[in-house]
């Protein structure tokens, strides 16, 4: 087995939510790779970094108070050893690890900007929402899907200005009018959210 089949079986095996699973790292690596068009990013750097940035979220890995992105760099770290990464790459890897969150700056090499920029993305628009409204019981901040609706309320006001890159700021355009089209047409459809 390879290694990138070994990343794929970690994540399957950890108990990693689908909103949060291989897809959902597999649409970072490739929004990111598309974004950062035509800079040269580091494909290996970029591809383990998406990988295993939410690692630190999933029950086999995840800590009680502890921020998942900072679990996810201690893990990610044992992992890369473990596979015999290049070891003058791994703090490349791990710091954009621990900078993905909106609520990070970004961190220091362009597969770390691209990579939280491409992270945020995947919060809005209609992938956004479809993530949202998978996490109805399974996240302690979306319990109905009144809470999802104003999460995704949330982020159409927020995420766009946490967006770093030209390219990935024109996308969060694009995707927030994709949530405000949602929120609007749900409101007229459910009496002003009455019946949702």
């Amino acid at each position: 087995m390879g290694q990138h089949e070994e990343l794929i079986q970690i994540i399957n095996k950890s108990g990693a939510h689908h909103a949060w699973g291989v897809k959902h790292c597999t649409r970072v690596y490739l929004l990111a790779k598309e974004l950062a068009e035509p800079i040269n990013l580091d494909d290996e750097v970029l591809y383990y970094s998406a990988l295993l940035h939410d690692t630190g979220r999933y029950p086999a890995y995840a800590l009680a108070n502890v921020d998942h992105s900072l679990r996810s760099k201690g893990v990610a770290a044992n992992i890369l050893q473990r596979m015999a990464f290049p070891s003058h790459k791994i703090p490349i890897v791990l710091e954009a690890i621990e900078n993905h969150m909106y609520y990070s700056e970004p961190g220091r090499s362009d597969e770390a900007v691209y990579l939280r920029d491409s992270d945020i993305l995947d919060n809005l628009g209609n992938i956004g929402l479809t993530r949202l409204f998978s996490l109805i019981g399974q996240d302690e901040l979306i319990r109905t899907p009144e809470d999802a609706i104003d999460r995704a309320r949330i982020f159409a006001e927020a995420l766009p200005n946490k967006v770093y890159t030209k390219t990935g700021k024109r996308l969060a355009v694009k995707r927030r009018e994709e949530i405000l089209r949602f929120l609007s047409g749900i409101k007229k459809q459910t009496s002003e959210f009455a019946y949702i």
